[in-house]
């Protein structure tokens, strides 16, 4: 009986094995952190491509171009707040603010304990997924098949649709805290560990592309921007990091 684990390691995924060879499908690692972040921000782009810097001129720059990047660009998008990250005082009271600090001295090349960045990583990531979880898009699903199941159990066209909406809230809800929950608890081991070892291969193994696209949506859903609007913000935040770090 063939006893090997038919999954592919953490942060890989799988080859499929030659059909009959009885053999494990073989992992295949995922490409670099720096061409998983490129692309991820090409899309929806088309017209301003040329806007997000290359994966060679990003691998240069290195994780400190990527910290920077998060410090003065990402984190205070999300926030929806000051887009230069404002000051110490005014970034202590805002939710991102101890990952910010963190991510500032990291940009300077001081890196603190993986218990340190993991206390600042989890809350952040947390409401980030909440907030690109597909709400509306789930909201409306949940609620068009509760309807459509109380019709058919004989209620009205109102109870239905009074149904539908009641078992919307609480599924979405749910589903939405669930998804974060599951998201921020695998990432944040895995990114902390990455952060504090300044680890090029551990950082790619968190698949940055994923994170950068729920990024983007949560972004959209906290700044109330369009994601062109976004995706153009954080490509031009990431070509001047890179212009910064070589200064």
């Amino acid at each position: 009986m063939n006893t090997t684990p038919a999954t592919a390691p953490p942060g890989t995924t799988a080859k499929p094995a030659a059909a009959g060879s009885g053999e494990a499908p073989a992992p295949v690692t995922p490409p670099h952190w720096t061409e998983q972040l490129t692309s991820a921000l090409r899309e929806g782009l088309a017209t301003d491509e040329v806007l997000v810097p290359t994966a060679d001129a990003l691998r240069l720059g290195g994780l400190r171009a990527l910290h920077h990047w998060y410090a003065r660009t990402t984190l205070p998008l999300l926030a929806a707040g000051d887009p230069t990250g404002g000051d110490q005082t005014t970034r202590a009271r805002t939710p991102v603010g101890p990952l910010i600090d963190l991510h500032l001295r990291a940009a300077e090349g001081t890196l603190a304990p993986a218990a340190v960045w993991a206390a600042g990583l989890h809350p952040v990531l947390l409401a980030t997924y909440r907030r690109a979880y597909p709400q509306a898009a789930a909201y409306a699903e949940a609620h068009a098949n509760a309807r459509d199941y109380a019709l058919a159990n004989g209620r009205t066209g109102t109870e239905a649709d009074e149904y539908g909406h009641t078992y919307a809230r609480l599924s979405t809800t749910a589903n939405a805290e669930a998804f974060a929950t599951a998201h921020a608890d695998a990432l944040t081991p895995a990114l902390s560990q990455a952060y504090a070892t300044a680890d090029p291969a551990a950082y790619t193994a968190t698949f940055p592309s994923s994170q950068t696209r729920a990024t983007v949506r949560a972004a959209s859903t906290a700044a109330d921007t369009p994601v062109p609007s976004v995706l153009h913000h954080l490509a031009t935040g990431l070509a001047t990091a890179l212009r910064e770090r070589r200064h």
